[in-house]
């Protein structure tokens, strides 16, 4: 049986159209599926939901927030926390609970020397840093100020920087 080149790119069309609006389709089944699994996990009082590389879980406790798409350092982060600006941002996670607001910053191209240099800006900004730790290529900190914590974790290339702030 022959076909003509307007039958062929028709089928080639709807074709592609279907496996298109399949594929949307199957995301976001998957995405309200997950949504349900973890509400159940949390509890029925939770609500979630999932866009992409976004996670937002809402309880009576809180709200956790989770984006894979944010590449900045966040603007609601307390001014006197000095901004990690070495390496590439990959993800913000915020959490609010209790009168209590945290970020999670997760960084990737950070440089060996990163984690000193943190050090003397948090130490600039009226930070007492608690401890420290280094081995190798990396290493962790803490610091505080006030109702402000700040936790730095550098190692292989990566730095998470975990800011916490009572209200």
């Amino acid at each position: 049986m022959k076909h003509s080149k307007k039958f062929n790119f028709r089928y080639a069309l709807t074709l592609f159209l279907v496996m298109g609006i399949t594929s949307v389709s199957c995301k976001r089944a998957v995405e309200k599926t997950t949504e349900k699994i973890i509400e159940k996990s949390i509890g029925d009082e939770a609500e979630v939901a999932i866009d992409d590389e976004k996670v937002v879980i809402k309880t009576d406790e809180g709200t956790f927030t989770t984006d894979g798409t944010v590449n900045s350092w966040p603007k609601e982060i307390p001014r006197d926390v000095p901004e990690f600006k070495d390496g590439t941002i990959i993800s913000v996670t915020t959490q609010e609970m209790d009168g209590n607001k945290n970020w999670v910053v997760i960084f990737e191209d950070v440089p060996q020397t990163a984690l000193v240099k943190y050090k003397e800006q948090l130490e600039n900004e009226g930070f007492e840093i608690k401890y420290t730790t280094t081995a190798g290529t990396g290493g962790h900190l803490a610091g505080e100020k006030g109702k402000r914590t700040v936790m730095i974790m550098v190692g292989d290339g990566n730095a998470t920087v975990t800011v916490g702030s009572n209200q």
